[in-house]
C-alpha cells in the first residue's frame, strides 16, 4: 500500500476551511464585500476576485483570532494591513 504524502500546502488549505475568517478591508460594493463581513469554511468567489486583482489584498482576511490584533495594525501607517487597506481603497473602481 502506498502511503500518500500530505504537503504543507493541503493542511494549510485544510486549516483555512475550518477557519472563519473576517474582511478587515474597505467596502466594495461591485463585488459585494463588507468590511467586517465574516468568512467561514473558507473565502467566497468574491474575496477570491480581490486577491486575483490585487494579490496582497489576501492579508486582509484574518483569522478571529487575530483580529483584534488585525484592527490595531490598520491604524499603523507602517504595517502591511495598512498599506494594503490603502492601495485596496485606491483601486475600488479597477475591481469588477
Amino acid at each position: 500500500m502506498a502511503n500518500k504524502k500530505i504537503s504543507k500546502e493541503d493542511t494549510d488549505k485544510k486549516e483555512n476551511v475550518d477557519q472563519t475568517f473576517v474582511y478587515i478591508g474597505p467596502t466594495i460594493p461591485q463585488i459585494s464585500l463588507l468590511k467586517h463581513k465574516l468568512f467561514k469554511n473558507g473565502l467566497s468567489p468574491e474575496c477570491e476576485k480581490l486577491i486575483s486583482c490585487i494579490p496582497g489584498a489576501k492579508c486582509l482576511f484574518v483569522a478571529t483570532s487575530d483580529f483584534a490584533d488585525a484592527e490595531k495594525r490598520l491604524s499603523d501607517k507602517t504595517s502591511v494591513e495598512y498599506v494594503m487597506y490603502s492601495r485596496v481603497s485606491s483601486s475600488v473602481m479597477e475591481i469588477k
